[in-house]
């Protein structure tokens, strides 16, 4: 088994497309992070409020979770991840 696999991170709500490399035990907070650390997604809004993402596989339409790890989801090379900011409401 390969310790990396080569995704595509469709950026929601605009559908831009990205093509990267993860380790295979990376979790959702993991690559939430790396991708708001590239400035793909602005990490607050124009008030100052921070910005919630959530990652879903378009393949199995799962939820990729803060702790799970691609391994453990049965992510697969090629596959899309879908990056989706979150509404949040007081």
């Amino acid at each position: 088994m390969t310790d990396v696999i080569n995704i595509a991170i469709r950026v929601m709500p605009k559908g831009d497309e990205l093509e990267v490399e993860l380790p295979v035990f990376s979790t959702g907070k993991d690559i939430i992070e790396e991708l708001l650390n590239a400035n793909v997604a602005p990490r607050h809004d124009g008030e100052g409020n921070i910005n919630v993402y959530k990652l879903i596989s378009k393949a199995s339409n799962i939820k990729i979770g803060e702790s799970k790890t691609l391994y453990d989801l049965g992510i697969r090379e090629g596959e899309t991840i879908y990056f989706v900011p979150e509404l949040v409401t007081e």
